[in-house]
């Protein structure tokens, strides 16, 4: 990060290196069993009843449906299997099934499921999710093969993946509501909504292969919110992510069923047609009044953009942004009626964030004007006019029009922005945190960033609350030092389960971004608050936690968001809840909604516009490191997302003995700046190449003046590439 004005000379420029041809290698499989099934009598058992009494259930349904001459019902079943890589392609087609999803995990040994190694280079066992859709007659020749099978006799020619799945297995089950509703805080969601209003919520329906299925599918759905007092607001389908989804307006009763679990009394959260139901939010940071605004003598911005920023409609005319902008509006959000320039607030906090960094540091602006293309707008449904996705926007289709619009032109227009290699999301869903399967916002952001080669940096997402049991508000307060910091960070790792990742920080070709407690502000705690940290460096108690998919890096590094005071409330309770910040901070200032002033964001948002604006930094410098070599968009974002990791370090002065802190700052906090060059003692080298399924390639490196000396050498290296995916496949990432 750029922490002055002025920039020191560069030491020693970042070299380019050179890569030898690629060649093939040998690739061995297989490999020995990991985990012992232990009492495999009475799981079997267990699995037995579960399976009969689903049988028997779906066959119920089956007789109601035609007594009532109602369309064949399906079901949709789940295998969770451990320890196995097993491909049900083909007996799939045997006996009649779709796979609609395979998704892998992790879980904790237990004492059923245990590592026969007694040091196990993985501590724990991945698993994996088969939901598969069938009817009944598929469903009965299933349970056949499982009574075969459990009676330890041989299955048919053809099964015998089928049979491996069988002894693999730890659960099996019907699809049921509780998959179906995403987790959400209801009394979080409640408190900022406006009574007796309708609510917009998001229908994701399993994708089926045939068109004629998903419309289907579609059209029952639709009665189902249509009997319910709904109405169908809009609809999308993406093959290329597999996705297929409505958007509807629904009454507040509907809601309330759900948030109480009064499932019997929704019809569309039973339906087989229907994978997740999710409601519309926004993770908001928390901020502070405006101030006035210093004024800025720095030169205008030159050239054409290589950032765009997809957030709220900003203040375009605030001193500090005017002439700094160049906002493209298909949608015309700037001119909802319904909102006024003070509803503005994200769009110019990150827009502020992005050019000038932590206002209180007194940075140099960008030397390239930003393009904002807005995509939030003020909420009619909350109290405080949260800025969300439109109510009629269904994001995944959202995020495929934007991206046309930036790189291929819409309409027989040219493409607004071809030079565009980075994008900003300081955006996440509270309603849909990562559970394994990665979300259909993420997986839409993997394919498009890797279809037009651009670097995508994403906000981890913030949790306000946080429940400190055994400890409590009181208890907390008397602690100092390193003790209450020691507290703190017991206290999110004992809660990590309710602070995973939000939306669509999980996708794995994105650089997602943790928040550090941690700004220039020099505020302190006034009033009824106070600093959890106690004044030592801490990762920020409201950011999100990884890691991502199959347990991958993420978020991938951290930067400032801001120091959290929380609230010390009157009533002792065992949660605390942050505070929003005052006109001195604490906080990341930014430019403010309110025209002429400046105020304090917090959270892993601002901390996301930060890491975009040193990436901004390392654009033109990677066209100085490869001379007149011509690169492409991918090779650049590719260069962009390895420079800023290869910067990140762990800070020496936060430790911790509870709490992982690489599920909360990655690989670290972003420390080298290396638009800047590096130091005289070092030599960085930077290298593009592109490799097949079991390819290698040599990297020549050369040893430099001053560093070709017989002393201790290390080498550190950092591996950054765009995946092609493949939503079908359980492994998803096909590089």
């Amino acid at each position: 990060m750029t922490t002055s004005s002025a920039k020191p000379p560069v030491e020693r420029p970042i070299l380019l290196g050179a890569v030898s041809s690629s060649r093939s290698f040998r690739v061995y499989g297989g490999g020995k069993a990991k985990v012992a099934f232990n009492n495999s009598s009475s799981r079997i058992d267990r699995l037995d009843t579960k399976l009969e009494e689903t049988f028997r259930d779906f066959k119920r349904d089956v007789e109601l449906a035609t007594s009532i001459q109602a369309a064949d019902p399906q079901l949709v079943l789940v295998f969770e299997a451990l320890d196995e890589n097993i491909d049900l392609s083909r007996i799939a087609t045997r006996l009649g099934f779709e796979i609609l999803s395979e998704s892998e995990g992790s879980m904790d040994p237990t004492e059923e499921f245990t590592l026969i190694s007694k040091a196990p280079k993985d501590p724990q066992i991945s698993t994996c999710l088969h939901a598969i859709c069938l009817n009944e007659k598929t469903l009965a020749e299933l349970l056949k093969l499982w009574r075969t099978w459990k009676r330890q006799r041989p299955l048919p020619f053809g099964y015998a993946k089928l049979a491996e799945l069988f002894s693999h297995l730890k659960d099996i089950r019907p699809w049921g509501p509780e998959d179906r509703m995403k987790t959400i805080d209801w009394q979080e969601y409640f408190a900022g909504r406006l009574p007796d209003q309708t609510h917009t919520l998001e229908i994701e329906l399993w994708y089926r292969e045939s068109q004629i299925l998903r419309r289907k599918a579609q059209s029952e759905v639709e009665q189902l919110i249509g009997e319910a007092g709904g109405e169908l607001l809009s609809s999308a389908t993406i093959p290329a992510v597999g996705y297929h989804g409505v958007k509807c307006r629904v009454p507040e009763t509907l809601v309330k069923q759900l948030a109480l679990e009064e499932f019997s009394q929704v019809q569309v959260v039973k339906s087989a047609n229907v994978m997740y139901l999710r409601l519309s939010g926004q993770s908001i940071p928390l901020s502070s009044p405006g101030t006035e605004s210093a004024d800025s003598s720095d030169l205008l911005p030159t050239g054409n953009p290589v950032v765009c920023l997809l957030d709220g409609v900003p203040v375009s005319n605030h001193k500090l942004l005017s002439g700094r902008l160049v906002i493209h509006d298909p949608d015309d959000l700037s001119a909802d009626s319904r909102s006024t320039v003070e509803d503005r607030k994200h769009g110019t906090w990150m827009a502020s964030a992005v050019i000038w960094g932590d206002r209180s540091l007194q940075n140099e602006a960008l030397d390239r004007p930003i393009l904002i293309r807005p995509i939030l707008t003020p909420s009619p449904e909350t109290q405080d006019r949260t800025e969300e996705i439109g109510a009629n926007e269904l994001t995944p289709d959202l995020m495929e029009r934007v991206f046309r619009e930036l790189f291929d032109g819409v309409d027989g227009q040219d493409p607004i922005a071809p030079d565009v290699a980075i994008v900003n999301l300081s955006v996440g869903d509270p309603t849909t945190p990562f559970d394994s399967h990665l979300s259909s916002w993420a997986r839409s952001l993997d394919w498009l960033s890797f279809k037009y080669g651009v670097l995508v940096v994403i906000s981890a997402g913030n949790y306000a609350s946080l429940k400190v049991a055994p400890h409590d508000s009181d208890s907390i307060q008397q602690l100092v030092g390193e003790e209450r910091r020691a507290a703190i960070q017991s206290s999110i790792h004992m809660d990590q389960a309710n602070r995973r990742l939000l939306s669509p920080a999980e996708a794995i070709n994105a650089l997602t971004v943790g928040a550090l407690h941690e700004d220039a502000s020099g505020s302190k705690p006034i009033g009824y608050r106070f600093d959890p940290s106690d004044g030592l460096a801490n990762v920020s108690p409201i950011t999100a936690l990884g890691g991502g998919h199959r347990r991958s890096v993420k978020p991938e590094v951290a930067a400032p968001g801001g120091k959290i005071h929380y609230s010390a409330p009157v009533v002792t309770t065992d949660t605390l809840r942050a505070a929003n910040a005052t006109s001195t901070g604490p906080g990341i200032k930014v430019a403010s909604s309110i025209a002429g002033t400046e105020s304090y964001t917090v959270g892993t948002s601002p901390a996301a516009a930060l890491v975009t604006r040193s990436a901004a930094q390392l654009y033109d410098m990677v066209d100085a490191i490869t001379g007149n070599r011509v690169l492409s968009r991918h090779e650049r974002a590719v260069a962009i997302k390895a420079l800023l990791a290869h910067g990140a370090r762990h800070p020496d002065t936060i430790v911790s003995d509870s709490l992982d802190l690489q599920k909360a700052l990655g690989f670290g906090r972003i420390e080298r700046d290396y638009s800047l060059g590096c130091s005289s003692n070092e030599a960085v080298m930077l290298y593009f190449g592109e490799l097949g399924a079991a390819e290698e390639q040599d990297l020549l490196l050369p040893l430099p003046d001053g560093l070709n000396v017989r002393e201790t050498k290390r080498i550190t290296a950092t591996l950054a590439w765009l995946s092609p995916v493949n939503w079908k496949n359980r492994q998803y990432r096909q590089a």
